[in-house]
């Protein structure tokens, strides 16, 4: 009779055990056990009743609470536009010169002073959410904050939970080659692009257990110029050997 064996019997509730009064130790296991007991009670969890039905009524409460409805997507269809035309729409952007810096006429102007002679009054519009999809079937969510800058976020159903064991870590081996070669953009000029739109910085690419996200924040201005390089990536990647 050790002090462990007087430990477990305790945990057992085991204090209903009848010793014969000449046993040998029966008075110290007696007392072990109603301790043990007694600390057992004090360091139980309290019990809560609660009925099934009243569990199942809040459940029902919690699901109908956040119930919303299913967005429904207007269809577009594709248009050939020119690209010419596009281009004329875009500020002047060159990818391989880098122009002299122009001196800054505002340098010396404090923010106390306006700088505009005849500031236009802005025309506020509230954000809405609007729900498209191409006849290819991607789908766009698109919301117009009227801020000066464009979050981009391209997601692709191709996180790891589709993965096997035959290409295990192939989602994460794609988010490291983000924004590589493709067949219209080598490396460089991919890069030399993002670093001449500002987005050298904010341009990622993570892969997730839904989904790899390839993410681009630019100038609003410069958003067709920015989507065809993102969907390069996803549809016409090269995964040359040595940017693997």
């Amino acid at each position: 009779h050790c002090g462990a064996n007087h430990f477990c019997l305790g945990l057992l509730g085991w204090s209903g055990l009848d010793f014969p009064p000449n046993t040998p130790g029966a008075t110290t296991l007696y007392s072990n056990i109603v301790v043990v007991n007694r600390l057992r009670r004090m360091m139980r969890a309290p019990r809560y009743a609660v009925s099934v039905p009243a569990l199942l009524r809040s459940s029902a409460s919690v699901r109908a609470a956040s119930t919303l409805p299913a967005p429904q997507f207007a269809p577009v269809k594709f248009q050939k536009e020119d690209v010419e035309a596009v281009m004329k729409e875009l500020p002047a952007f060159n990818f391989y010169e880098i122009k002299e810096p122009v001196p800054n006429p505002y340098q010396a102007s404090t923010l106390d002073r306006s700088i505009l002679l005849d500031p236009p009054s802005p025309v506020l519009a509230a954000p809405k959410t609007e729900f498209s999809k191409l006849e290819n079937g991607l789908k766009i969510v698109s919301v117009d904050k009227q801020g000066l800058t464009a979050r981009l976020g391209l997601h692709v159903s191709a996180g790891s939970r589709f993965e096997t064991s035959a290409n295990f870590g192939v989602s994460h081996m794609v988010s490291m080659m983000g924004y590589t070669s493709t067949a219209h953009l080598s490396h460089l000029r991919t890069v030399k692009t993002l670093e001449q739109l500002g987005a050298h910085g904010t341009a990622t690419c993570t892969a997730g257990r839904e989904e790899i996200v390839y993410k681009v924040d630019v100038m609003r201005e410069f958003v067709p110029l920015v989507i065809p390089l993102m969907v390069g990536n996803v549809l016409f990647p090269r995964l040359l050997p040595w940017e693997v």
